[in-house]
C-alpha cells in the first residue's frame, strides 16, 4: 500500500536541519484516551535520554484491537493534540490516522526515517510490560535497524531491567535504553470505566480534555456512534460554529465580522503549522472579538454587568477601555457556553494584551489577530514571512514587539503589564541581550 509522508508537528519539523544532530522520541498508541501516565512517561524519558522532542502518534486502525469498540481516530487525534499542546517538546503526527487500512510500527518508522535527516536518531518508547512481546512484532529485525528502543520501567508488575535484557536478547542487533519512570498506575481502560460510571477522572487525564471525555463516555459508545452530536454539546461542531457566526454578525460591524473570520482562518493555518489544536484555534479566532461592538462607555458598563470591576486595574478601566473586550468576552462566553474549553476562553482573554506565560493556543490567536489577510499596513508582511521559519514563541515575541513599537510611535498608552510581559519573553528568548539591558 502506498503511504504518504508523515505530517510532522511544526515544532518538531526542523529537527536535524542544518546538519544538527538530534534525538527524537516516538510514542505510539491507541490513546483511548490519552492520560497523565502517557504524558509523564514521555516527559521522563525525554529528560533521562536527553531527547530533543517526543512525537505522539495515535493509531488509526489498531491492528491488535480489531473487533473492539474504539473511539474514532479523529477524536483521539484531537484529544492528543490538545493534551500535548502546552509542552513545547511534544509534537503530534497524524500519519497513522490518515493511512487507510492496517498500519504497523515498522511502516511508521520507515516513514519517519524517510522524513527526517539521517542525523536524527529515533527512540521508540514502549512500556516494560510490552518488552516480552517485542520479539513477536512484525519485521522486528528491521525495527532494530530503524530505531533504538526506550523501555519505560517502573509500573507495578512490569518486568525489571534484568528481565527486559533477557527478553530482548532474542532480537539480534536490537539496542535499547531502560528508563525507570514514576509508577503512575493509570490505564485507559480504567479511565473509560470511571467516566462511564459518572465518576470523576480529574487528575487522571489532562484538564483540557476532561470535560470532553466525560461527555464522550458518560453513555454507551453505541449510542454515541449512531446519534448525531448536539451542537450544544460539541463546541467544535459545524452547527455550533454556524450559530455563533450568526450571533456574531449581529454583535459587530460587517468589517469586524470579516476580520473575525480572517483571524479564524489564520489561526487554523498557524495551528496546523505549529502543532496546536486546529478546532480550538478555529473557534477562538471566530469568537475573539465577541465584545468588540461596545464603545468605551459600553465596555465599562459590560465590566460592571459581569461583576468584574474588582478584578481589573482601575487605570485600565479609565484609560484603556479598548483592551477590556478580551476579558469581558472570555467571561461572558464561559458563562453562556460552558462547553467551550477553558483553553479557548483563556486565549480569548489574553488576545488583547498578552500574558507573561502564553500557552501555544494563546500565541496562535495573538499572532493570527495581527496577520490575518485584511491587515495591510506596516510590517505585517514581515511577520507573515516568519511563519514556519521561527518557533511559535519567537513569532509571538516579534508580533508583540511590533504592536508595542506601533503604540509607542503613535504616542498611545501602554497596558500596565507590558514591561513584565516583554521582560519575561526577552529573558527567555534572548538571555544575553536581556542581561545587557539590566
Amino acid at each position: 500500500m502506498e503511504k504518504s509522508q508523515p505530517d510532522i508537528a511544526g515544532r518538531l519539523n526542523l529537527l536535524g536541519a542544518a546538519d544538527a544532530p538530534a534525538r527524537l522520541g516516538i510514542l505510539g498508541g491507541t490513546f483511548d484516551p490519552i492520560h497523565l501516565g502517557h504524558l509523564r512517561i514521555a516527559e521522563e524519558v525525554r529528560q533521562e535520554l536527553a531527547l530533543d522532542g517526543v512525537l505522539f502518534i495515535p493509531a488509526g486502525v489498531p491492528v491488535f484491537k480489531k473487533g473492539q469498540q474504539v473511539t474514532p481516530a479523529s477524536a483521539r487525534l484531537r484529544q492528543v493534540v490538545r493534551a500535548t499542546a502546552s509542552n513545547p517538546h511534544f509534537g503530534v503526527c497524524d500519519w497513522e490516522v490518515r493511512c487507510e487500512g492496517d498500519t504497523y510500527t515498522v511502516d511508521t518508522l520507515h516513514a519517519l526515517r524517510e522524513a527526517y535527516p539521517s542525523d536524527v536518531q529515533l527512540f521508540f518508547i514502549v512500556g516494560a510490560d510490552a518488552a516480552p512481546t517485542l520479539p513477536l512484532w512484525r519485521d522486528v529485525g528491521e525495527l532494530a535497524r530503524l530505531a533504538t528502543f526506550a523501555i519505560a520501567g517502573g509500573r507495578p508488575g512490569a518486568p525489571d531491567r534484568q528481565q527486559v535484557e533477557r527478553d530482548l536478547a532474542a532480537v539480534p542487533g536490537l539496542s535499547f535504553e531502560y528508563v525507570e519512570v514514576s509508577a503512575l498506575d493509570i490505564s485507559s481502560r480504567e479511565v473509560r470505566a470511571l467516566a462511564q460510571e459518572g465518576k470523576s477522572i480529574r487528575y487522571l487525564v489532562p484538564e483540557d480534555i476532561r470535560a470532553e471525555l466525560m461527555q464522550q463516555w458518560a453513555r454507551p459508545s453505541s449510542e454515541a456512534e449512531h446519534e448525531p452530536s448536539s451542537c450544544d454539546d460539541d463546541p467544535y461542531s459545524d452547527e455550533f460554529m454556524e450559530q455563533r457566526r450568526v450571533e456574531l454578525r449581529k454583535r459587530v460591524s460587517e468589517k469586524r465580522f470579516e476580520h473575525c473570520e480572517g483571524v479564524s482562518d489564520a489561526a487554523v493555518m498557524l495551528a496546523r503549522r505549529y502543532g496546536v489544536d486546529q478546532d480550538a484555534a478555529r473557534l477562538a479566532g471566530l469568537l475573539h472579538d465577541w465584545d468588540k461592538g461596545y464603545d468605551d462607555e459600553g465596555i465599562r458598563a459590560r465590566v460592571i454587568d459581569l461583576g468584574m470591576e474588582d478584578e481589573l486595574d482601575p487605570q485600565v478601566m479609565a484609560q484603556l477601555p479598548g483592551t477590556l473586550h478580551g476579558f469581558t468576552a472570555a467571561r461572558a462566553l464561559s458563562r453562556e457556553f460552558p462547553q467551550i474549553p477553558q483553553e479557548v476562553i483563556r486565549a480569548i482573554e489574553r488576545h488583547t494584551v498578552g500574558a507573561e506565560v502564553m500557552e501555544p493556543l494563546d500565541m496562535v490567536l495573538y499572532i493570527a489577530d495581527a496577520i490575518e489577510p485584511s491587515r495591510q499596513f506596516g510590517r505585517i508582511d514581515e511577520l507573515r514571512a516568519l511563519v514556519g521559519e521561527v518557533s511559535l514563541e519567537e513569532l509571538f515575541f516579534e508580533t508583540y514587539r511590533y504592536w508595542t513599537s506601533l503604540l509607542l510611535e503613535r504616542n498611545r498608552s501602554l497596558y500596565p503589564g507590558t514591561i513584565r510581559i516583554w521582560n519575561s519573553y526577552a529573558s527567555r528568548l534572548h538571555p544575553k541581550r536581556g542581561k545587557q539591558g539590566t
